[in-house]
């Protein structure tokens, strides 16, 4: 229990200000319910980016600009609101369906949740990383690949599947190109010989240090587990982090029994329902998405939400004739 007092004025609270959480928000703004949009004053995941991509009609634009255009047509509508603090726990309301989430500022319960907070990228202690990242180190060619194009890239491989996957792939940007296998990943003689058909050099070991002007690469040194050291030139790094649910995806794990799946991210079905009743999941909780997925899946779960709403099942909460 809690000793915060609970308002329940929410008919639905989302929890992320992203593309999921505000895709969601502008529908269910539009189907008159009463929203509150709970965005973790604290930097997005995306905030180095220099422009989100591949997202028609918002191709180029920072996530701030995005993030500034979409309150201005959310707020139109009059019933959702934005509110600037970070979500710690979500329970379920006693004695009802219901379910409160609460902040440091107070607690409020909602019928439905939407969880569109995302995960945490895991950024490695090498000095450098960070200065670099988003810029010359990007997680991802369809976003960042453009702007990095016909530099050469240093493409780290966390799986034998990027393995296979990355080295052909990214020739659509550039045809300079080395691999880095750190000593975690096994590279079999089969992924060795198809390197060698490609012409793409291989170096297995640890990346150490990173070589950089203001946050322009220009190498790094990697280290082969044996004492051995080489430097790489290189001018872009491809590399995707490890990442980590939020604390409160951890939370709502042992609080409600929220799923998950082998890789750690909410398990929801095609109608982004989790298996905690009445909280839906969409964006990069379940997984990395890009912008445009992200925002499809908020989309998806505001709708169902609006379907379920009057529906005598426990889904929609029923007998709602004093909601609008």
């Amino acid at each position: 229990m809690t000793d915060k007092t609970d308002s329940t004025d929410l008919d639905v609270a989302i929890v992320g200000g992203g593309p999921a959480g505000l895709q969601a928000a502008l529908v269910l703004a539009r189907t008159r319910k009463t929203v509150a949009v709970f965005d973790d004053p604290s930097p997005p995941r995306n905030g180095a980016s220099h422009g989100v991509h591949n997202f028609v009609g918002l191709d180029g634009l920072l996530p701030r600009e995005i993030r500034d255009q979409a309150w201005k047509q959310i707020e139109h509508y009059g019933t959702a609101r934005r509110e600037r603090s970070e979500v710690t726990r979500i329970r379920r309301a006693p004695g009802s369906g219901d379910l409160v989430v609460e902040t440091d500022e107070g607690a409020h319960t909602a019928r439905h949740v939407v969880l569109a907070c995302g995960y945490r990228d895991l950024h490695p202690p090498i000095d450098g990383f960070e200065a670099c990242w988003g810029d010359t180190i990007i997680p991802c060619p369809f976003c960042d690949g453009y702007e990095n194009r016909d530099r050469r890239w240093g493409i780290v491989v966390g799986s034998p599947e990027e393995l296979q996957v990355f080295p052909a792939m990214t020739r659509n940007w550039t045809d300079d190109r080395v691999v880095i296998a750190p000593t975690s990943v096994e590279v079999t003689d089969a992924g060795r010989a198809m390197l060698a058909e490609l012409g793409v050099p291989l170096h297995v070991g640890d990346i150490v240090a990173i070589d950089h002007d203001g946050g322009t690469l220009s190498g790094v040194t990697i280290d082969d587990g044996d004492g051995g050291r080489t430097d790489v030139e290189v001018g872009t790094l491809l590399m995707t982090p490890p990442e980590a649910p939020t604390p409160l995806v951890s939370a709502l794990v042992d609080d409600l029994g929220l799923e998950l799946d082998g890789s750690g991210h909410v398990v929801a079905d095609a109608e982004q329902r989790t298996n905690v009743d009445r909280l839906w999941a969409a964006g990069d909780v379940q997984g990395w998405m890009g912008a445009i997925e992200s925002a499809n899946a908020g989309g998806v779960a505001a709708a169902m939400i609006v379907h379920d709403w009057y529906q005598p099942s426990g889904d929609g909460g029923g007998d709602e004739a004093e909601r609008p």
